[in-house]
């Protein structure tokens, strides 16, 4: 594939290597484009046993790009710190030029707890994770992308921004503000034909969905494998989506095939919501 020649992508929380984050950037090498990965190389001093970043993994990733014929940067970022951005954005044109497509997909919920319970730090935090961090990548690449002509958003949202998720109350608050984000950017910077576009993941089989599964079994006094069970049985195409079900919706709306779609949301999630999916009809 060659769709994506010529262009250069900038992936967010694309540090760990099954992550989301890695098979996007994975993709879109795949289809012709340079790839920025970046991820964080400190972990949360505040929320230690919360797993983010991939400090030890970045490197592999963008290794495995390079390897098999792609085009890979690693770089080092806080997308929470305005000048870290600043900085990685600079760093990013400096080496590869410009950037025609940004994937806003570093994200995470730490410190999660019933409402009583809820830190304001564990708000903040999460809030400046999800939708901050958004923010402030918009607002630096967004001039590279009115000199090139025009670009491409994908800001990855979740399913928790329209239906919410168990004690993840900062977490759904942010996913739903990056698509309120989403559609006044979108408004805004179509004039420089510059597409953004959301997507809601469901539940995607990673690192952090174990994680927080694992939390969650615990609670509900059950295994990580009933309640992937359970998902199954409410989704109707019968299983959880992987990271290459989110990379191929990803690669279609950095791509030429979504020039005229902007401000849009895509759930992705196997028809979850849709009713129940027990039983088998025969047709």
């Amino acid at each position: 594939m060659s769709r994506l020649a010529g262009k250069v992508a900038l992936v967010t929380g694309s540090g760990r290597k099954k992550g989301i984050g890695a098979v996007c950037a994975s993709r879109l090498a795949q289809e012709g484009a340079a790839v920025v990965v970046t991820d964080l190389d400190t972990s949360f001093s505040d929320f230690p046993n919360y797993k983010v970043g991939a400090k030890d993994e970045l490197a592999l990733v963008a290794e495995k790009i390079n390897s098999s014929g792609g085009k890979a940067l690693p770089l080092f970022a806080d997308i929470t710190n305005p000048e870290a951005v600043e900085k990685l954005v600079k760093e990013a044109i400096k080496e590869l030029g410009k950037i025609d497509i940004l994937v806003n997909n570093a994200g995470g919920s730490p410190g999660p707890a019933p409402l009583t319970q809820f830190t304001l730090e564990a708000w903040e935090k999460t809030l400046a994770i999800n939708l901050t961090g958004t923010f402030l990548c918009c607002r630096e690449v967004v001039p590279s992308m009115i000199g090139a002509g025009g670009g491409k958003i994908i800001n990855i949202s979740s399913r928790a921004a329209n239906n919410g998720a168990l004690w993840m109350h900062a977490y759904s608050a942010a996913k739903a503000g990056m698509l309120g984000l989403t559609k006044s950017m979108a408004l805004e910077l179509a004039q420089f034909n510059i597409n953004v576009n959301a997507l809601c993941p469901g539940d995607i089989q990673t690192e952090l969905k174990q994680w927080g599964l694992e939390m969650e079994a615990g609670l509900k006094g059950t295994t990580v494998e009933a309640l992937k069970e359970q998902i199954a049985a409410a989704t109707p195409l019968g299983r959880l989506g992987t990271p290459e079900d989110v990379a191929a919706a990803v690669s279609f709306f950095a791509s030429p095939d979504s020039d005229y779609l902007t401000g849009e949301v895509v759930s992705i999630s196997g028809g979850f919501g849709l009713g129940n999916a027990t039983g088998k009809l025969k047709l």
